[in-house]
């Protein structure tokens, strides 16, 4: 078994800020979205953690869950996962349709396939432009299912040799809605340590 990377406070505080700019931008795009409705953004939450222990971030591995992944590939290649409560998922299916719709329907998969896209993209546009990398993006899968089945196909897709991911989690809230999610960034092979690199980290062993 590898041993579990670490990083600092200082090192905390950059990939903050990173989160900080992607999300951030990401809420002008869903604010727009919903007819300029003012949404505020808690401050990212941003850790190592082991595999084992992200599905209990998310209310558990029998959680019902709605999760929007896709692949980034550049200098490094990594999993993006937008993982969002059912119960969340169906507040923005709902708002965004203006109540006509408040299931997953095939309308109701769109929304929530675009809404994962854009805090994805986002994140993605921001981490390009502070690397000056360029990155491209697969096209985004939904998937609605147990936090833990979800979570356990992708980690096996992404054959991670690490110990722990980098999660980066944050939480919407609207004056109509709360809508709460995480963002979860899953390396691909030795793409965590490629990731910290590039940003000019460096890795504890």
């Amino acid at each position: 078994m590898k041993k579990d990377l670490e990083i600092n406070s200082e090192e905390i505080d950059i990939l903050k800020e990173l989160g900080n700019i992607g999300l951030g931008n990401a809420t002008i795009s869903l604010s727009e979205m919903l007819k300029d409705e003012k949404i505020k953004m808690l401050v990212p939450d941003v850790s190592l953690i082991s595999l084992a222990e992200v599905p209990d971030l998310v209310g558990g591995p029998e959680k019902p869950v709605a999760a929007v992944f896709s692949r980034a590939i550049g200098e490094a290649s990594f999993f993006l996962i937008f993982l969002m409560p059912e119960k969340s998922a169906l507040n923005i299916i709902k708002a965004l349709t203006e109540g006509i719709r408040e299931e997953f329907c095939s309308l109701g998969r769109s929304v929530i396939r675009e809404v994962g896209n854009i805090v994805s993209a986002s994140y993605l546009n921001a981490l390009s432009f502070l690397t000056d990398s360029a990155y491209r993006q697969t096209p985004p899968i939904l998937a609605i299912d147990m936090a833990g089945a979800i979570l356990g196909t992708i980690f096996a897709e992404a054959s991670i040799i690490e110990d722990s991911i980098l999660m980066v989690k944050t939480s919407f809230s609207t004056e109509v809605n709360d809508i709460e999610g995480c963002l979860i960034i899953v390396p691909h092979g030795e793409g965590l340590k490629k990731i910290v690199d590039i940003l000019g980290l460096e890795l504890k062993k």
